[in-house]
Order: C-alpha cells, then sequence, then structure tokens
C-alpha cells in the first residue's frame, strides 16, 4: 500500500484581477458577487491548509512552460480559451505581472470593431467572439462540448462556428505576437479540445495576417496539456516547496 501522502496547501486559479497581495478577486465582470471577498483566508480557516490563489491564465502558462515542452521558450505566452479567454505569459521561467497579479486583460483585444458586445463593457473583444457561453449560444446548444462533438461528427453548421474561433483566435494571436514577441504561443483551455478544426483556421488566420517578422519568429501550436493546464498549475506554488 503506498504511504499517503499529507498536502502541502491547496492551489486556486480564479478567472479575473487578484488584490496586490493575492488574498481575493479584485475584479471581474462576470463574476461580481466574488469581488473583495476574503476569498484566501476563508479557504484557509476551513481547511486549515495554506492557501495560495492565482489568475487562471498564469496557472495554464505556467504549467504549459514547464510540462508541455522538451525546450522551454525563453518568451512563452499561453492563450486559455474556454468560459472566457486568458492570456498568461513567462519569461525565462517567470510570470510576467504588471496589473493586477498578471498581464492586464489581453483576453480583451480587440479583434472586430463591429463585433458583439462584450461584458466588459467593450465591444468585437476577443473574449466576446471566442467564448464558451457565445459559441454554445450561437450553435443552440448548452456547451462548447457540444459545439465540438457536433463538428467532429460533420455538422456544417458546428464546423463553421469553431472555424470562425480560430480566425478570430488567430487575429488575437498575431497582435498579441506583434506586442510581445513570444517565441511559442500554445493554446490552451476548453477551446483547444476542437483539435485541428479550432487550429488549422487559427493558423491560417494568423499566417494572413501577422507581419513577416511574428510569421518567421513565433510558433503556435495547441497546448500539450489542453483543458487540464489550468487544473494542473493552479498547484504551483508548492511545487517547490
Amino acid at each position: 500500500m503506498a504511504a499517503r501522502v499529507a498536502p502541502r496547501g491547496i492551489g486556486i486559479a480564479v478567472a479575473g484581477f487578484l488584490d496586490s497581495g493575492r488574498t481575493c478577486l479584485a475584479y471581474n465582470p462576470n463574476l461580481p458577487w466574488l469581488e473583495h471577498f476574503p476569498l484566501k483566508q476563508h479557504l484557509a480557516e476551513k481547511f486549515a491548509l495554506p492557501i495560495e490563489l492565482e489568475i487562471d491564465s498564469n496557472a495554464a502558462c505556467i504549467a504549459e512552460y514547464r510540462f508541455g515542452f522538451n525546450q522551454t521558450p525563453a518568451r512563452f505566452l499561453c492563450i486559455t480559451a474556454g468560459t472566457g479567454m486568458g492570456v498568461g505569459m513567462t519569461i525565462n521561467g517567470d510570470l510576467l505581472r504588471f496589473a493586477y497579479g498578471c498581464m492586464g486583460d489581453p483576453g480583451h483585444i480587440i479583434v472586430d470593431a463591429s463585433g458583439p458586445a462584450c461584458s466588459c463593457g467593450g465591444r468585437g473583444c476577443a473574449e466576446a467572439i471566442i467564448s464558451a457561453p457565445a459559441l454554445a449560444e450561437r450553435y443552440r446548444v448548452a456547451t462548447l462540448r457540444d459545439v465540438i462533438i457536433a463538428a467532429e461528427a460533420g455538422k456544417p453548421a458546428a464546423i463553421e462556428i469553431l472555424s470562425e474561433a480560430g480566425h478570430a483566435l488567430g487575429i488575437a494571436a498575431a497582435s498579441l505576437a506583434h506586442i510581445f514577441f513570444p517565441d511559442q504561443i500554445a493554446i490552451a483551455g476548453g477551446l483547444s479540445a476542437a483539435g485541428h478544426l479550432l487550429m488549422e483556421p487559427l493558423e491560417a488566420s494568423f499566417q494572413q495576417v501577422a507581419s513577416h517578422h511574428a510569421r518567421s519568429q513565433t510558433k503556435i501550436s495547441r497546448a500539450f496539456l489542453g483543458p487540464n493546464a489550468t487544473l494542473i498549475g493552479a498547484s504551483w506554488p508548492f511545487w517547490a516547496k
């Protein structure tokens, strides 16, 4: 029988922005009821264990950087597309943080100025176009997984929806490549489960709109850990302890 190992602590990945001490959710237009709730303190008291909060896109990024590549890129950018769209980046293995514990809110980069209104108050954001709820609503089903299953079964409307999502995501990736000059971009999150149905139009879109430098210097791939990247990365503060 294997020996039981006591847990070192609990890592929690949350969507949105964290306060400066990473103790609570500071802002998320989709989760206003959780803003400023003392989440870290509450969980520490409930479980009597160390608690670490991390932004979900950062968690996915650090997990993919650590476990997704044989050769770790110096500048690595991870796009997590699922319920929303998050972006994390590592520079030589260190997470990039310059606003609210993360790299701002690149998931709301504008890809279509005449596009749909977004919950953030903007219009035409990448998240408003490629998020799981938006894609499921367009296909009139309950979940993104339903859209992917239909596309894998050859349903033209579902394939077209994923293709359009890939196209928009390729534009977003090109814009981010121009700003941050990553060596590698990985696509994680629930939408990455669409595989080639998403990645082929994404890569075609990226090649169409990206600069010569971005096309020659930035590699794009599906995340090795896929939808599990965020879950695995939530525990990263305890990896080295």
